[in-house]
């Protein structure tokens, strides 16, 4: 029987995003969260309390509260929606902007 070494693939690193100079967030990045995210904005219209699910939901609750602390603008957080995404999909920021038009 043949052994495949996968491990490479399991993209095991820390995936973070960073909004200021001392604003670095984990994202928690597992299939089960993104799915979890996935279905808890699926039958919802995109707003900014679903902005602000997401975000909580891939980075935590303290990150959500320094956020709002920031004062975004709209597209600001979209921004921030943006780069996220592009994290959990592990993608550039520039093609996960594409697919958000």
């Amino acid at each position: 029987m043949a052994s495949i070494d996968i491990s490479s693939k399991l993209g095991k690193e820390k995936a973070t995003i960073k909004l200021a100079e001392d604003k670095v967030y984990e994202v928690d990045t597992s299939a089960d969260n993104y799915l979890l995210v996935q279905e808890k904005i699926k039958d919802q219209d995109f707003s900014i309390e679903v902005m602000y699910q997401m975000i909580e939901m891939l980075i935590g609750e303290k990150a959500l509260k320094e956020i709002k602390e920031m004062k975004l603008t709209i597209p600001g957080l979209k921004a921030v929606i943006i780069a996220l995404s592009a994290v959990v999909n592990e993608v550039e920021y520039e093609e996960m902007e594409k697919r958000f038009q």
